[in-house]
């Protein structure tokens, strides 16, 4: 585990909780006889359970081996009093944001969830966290965890593409894949064309520039690497809760983990060990707006 500035037995305290969340999920899917899951809000079409995790484990372990030794790319800080309130504060919104969406829901607001879940998404995870970002940071000192968009080594760009490749062909046109969209299931180019590049811009984007870029960035410089990783992965999770209900709350907790927190892991990976958010982005969009593309 990377040093940190934090007590050992929090980071070891997250790892531990994290990996029991992750051994849980599928467990629970597995043991109530539900192996398979809804893999998106829209879809009808199932996506089994293997379908779901292996994709995100090959991925990983291409990840882990290429390069053998990557070096550390995450800056140093010493504002930490700083960075905890900018941390904290990005994991409330990504707690509170779902949470809320979920109750409104819960209410049998449905419509109303459909309709600002996407709307609102640059202003809850774009405008107010790069507000609070500013005003939180230590006065007069440059935000040395503020994004870039252009790593400055070779090896940054390419030693992404295999493992964002295999995922992609997995996920999309592998052998557990699940069907890919036919024209009866977007019957109109427009809508078709309108909710590629919807998607593409509010969940592709700015999901990873949130959640990994901003969030995981300060929790990696807080716990270390993986505890970083697996905090952000299972807050990218809850953000789905309100939209990929499975009947049963522990169900779609059980679903969430087991699909969008090992792609969480994924891409967190991808971003921990590159610092290249184009390669993260590039595997959410084999998963989210390739199918569309393939049509």
């Amino acid at each position: 585990m990377e040093k940190t500035g934090t007590r050992p037995g929090a980071a070891w305290g997250i790892v531990i909780g994290g990996v029991v969340v992750f051994a849980a999920a599928p467990a629970l899917l597995l043991a109530t006889g539900h192996d398979t899951i809804k893999p998106s809000a829209d879809s009808d079409k199932g996506l089994s359970l293997a379908g779901a995790l292996i994709p995100a484990l090959a991925g990983i372990l291409l990840i882990r081996g290429i390069p053998l030794n990557a070096p550390r790319l995450l800056p140093e800080t010493t504002d930490r009093r700083g960075l905890s309130r900018q941390a904290a504060a990005l994991a409330l919104i990504a707690f509170l944001w779902p949470l809320a969406l979920f109750l409104v829901s819960a209410a049998g607001h449905h419509a109303l969830v459909r309709d600002i879940w996407a709307l609102a998404k640059p202003l809850v995870f774009l405008v107010l966290p790069l507000v609070l970002l500013r005003i939180l940071r230590a006065s007069g000192e440059r935000d040395p965890f503020r994004l870039t968009w252009r790593p400055r080594q070779t090896w940054q760009w390419l030693a992404p593409i295999p493992a964002v490749l295999v995922f992609g062909w997995l996920s999309v046109l592998g052998p557990l894949a699940p069907p890919l969209p036919t024209a009866e299931d977007y019957p109109d180019p427009v809508v078709l064309a309108v909710g590629a590049t919807l998607t593409f811009f509010t969940a592709n984007v700015l999901e990873e520039v949130f959640f990994r870029g901003m969030l995981q960035t300060r929790l990696e410089a807080l716990f270390g690497r993986w505890p970083g990783i697996l905090l952000a992965s299972l807050l990218f999770a809850w953000l789905h809760l309100p939209t990929h209900g499975q009947g049963a709350l522990p169900l779609t907790l059980g679903a969430i983990v087991a699909f969008q927190g090992f792609f969480g892991l994924f891409t967190g990976y991808l971003w921990s060990r590159y610092r290249n958010l184009w390669a993260p982005i590039a595997a959410h969009t084999a998963m989210n707006t390739l199918p569309l593309l393939l049509m």
